[in-house]
């Protein structure tokens, strides 16, 4: 049977909370997935709530239980940080398919041993950095580059003295503004050996992000400051004098979405609140653009979309639970999860790139260790060329 024919069968190798809010549901919402052959955790609690609900056939402890069955073509890994290298080792070296969580591993020594692993064995690999994914994201990256191939400007836009522009003004500005409330973390995100900080647990996200919006423009420096472990900020300088900027406080409130995104560009200005509803500033067409939630148990309320619509449906769900990991659940922005799934079991039946492949999340981990590094020293660090991609040739 061909590839492009084929039902995949998945082992689960952690089946913890987002294994099981997302890896789970995604996989069996794919007309190409069989299902789910093993799940796999230490904790046998873990295990067998996953197998419960998502008819996996086997529960094991043993990750080895998984990656040797012949049966298993496809293994999803949503596991601790730490522990990724030797599961995805075993994998390639049984020829399965590879879905992990993001980081891909927390040094850039362990990001080289999956990259020869996965090469040798020529399997596929996914990293789930899903926000490149989003549609309220690529709806962004798609404004921006068009209007920076031809800019048109609002017929009433200011302009005090007519002039050439600058170097300063040739370039776009990315800021990724990140307001979280810490009672949500688990201790084991911020452990420097298992979790690793939220530098290589969160702002992967938005560095990789980065590197996906200016494509190939080569970063070159990193500065950040602040805290390794869960308050930072990082700016990404690029070769062609775009720059990116993350600013993330774990000390703001869950009463208002997480993320801002906004792009600079020959101005104007475009940004993406939450994933839900994209603005457009400073030239002529749409000013607005909304995006379907993921999950919305309640259609009915706020049906103006947005995020005005997303709030009130967020204080709808919220009424009489005293439990807003509940409303999490069920009431979901669309990040780019399924889409992201959806792309990697289609790289794997058509023996295509995976959408985001060990390459790039060698190249997340390797900005990600550079970011905590220079936060510790109080000094920016460049990007060396030889770190970027001569790993391009490994394999």
């Amino acid at each position: 049977m061909s590839r492009q024919n084929k039902k995949f069968v998945i082992g689960q190798i952690g089946c913890g909370a987002f294994g099981r809010e997302q890896h789970g549901p995604n996989a069996l919402a794919n007309p190409h997935v069989a299902g789910f052959k093993w799940a796999c955790d230490v904790s046998e609690k873990n295990a067998q709530l996953f197998a419960d609900k998502f008819r996996a056939a086997k529960t094991t402890a043993d990750f080895k239980d998984v990656t040797e069955d012949p049966e298993v073509d496809i293994v999803c890994i949503a596991t601790t940080h730490e522990a990724r290298v030797p599961i995805i080792e075993s994998a390639a070296a049984h020829g399965k398919h590879i879905f992990c969580e993001k980081p891909l591993a927390m040094t850039e020594k362990e990001c080289y041993d999956i990259i020869r692993a996965v090469r040798k064995a020529k399997v596929k690999l996914c990293v789930d950095y899903m926000r490149r994914m989003a549609p309220a994201v690529t709806a962004l990256k798609r404004e921006w580059v068009k209007h920076s191939a031809k800019p048109k400007r609002q017929p009433w836009r200011y302009i005090e003295v007519p002039h050439d522009r600058l170097e300063e003004e040739k370039v776009t500005d990315f800021f990724v503004r990140v307001q979280d409330e810490s009672a949500s973390y688990r201790m084991v995100h911020l452990d420097p050996f298992h979790g690793g900080g939220l530098i290589i647990g969160e702002a992967g996200h938005w560095l990789d992000l980065s590197c996906w919006l200016f494509d190939n423009d080569r970063p070159v420096e990193v500065r950040a400051w602040g805290s390794t472990r869960m308050r930072y900020g990082i700016h990404l300088a690029f070769q062609s004098g775009n720059a990116a900027t993350i600013v993330m406080t774990p000390n703001g409130t869950f009463d208002y979405p997480k993320e801002m995104y906004e792009i600079a560009c020959d101005g104007a200005l475009f940004r993406m609140e939450f994933f839900l509803e994209n603005q457009y500033y400073g030239r002529p067409g749409a000013e607005r653009e909304l995006f379907d939630l993921a999950r919305d148990p309640l259609p009915k309320v706020g049906k103006e979309g947005g995020l005005s619509g997303f709030l009130k449906k967020r204080r709808a769900s919220c009424k009489g639970t005293g439990n807003m990991k509940k409303v999490w659940d069920n009431l979901l922005a669309d990040h780019g999860y399924i889409i992201m799934f959806n792309g990697f079991i289609d790289s794997v039946r058509n023996d295509t790139k995976t959408p985001c492949d060990e390459m790039a999340g060698y190249r997340t981990t390797m900005l990600c260790e550079l970011a905590m590094k220079s936060a510790l020293l109080n000094q920016p660090l460049p990007v060396p060329a030889e770190k970027w991609d001569w790993y391009v040739h490994l394999g």
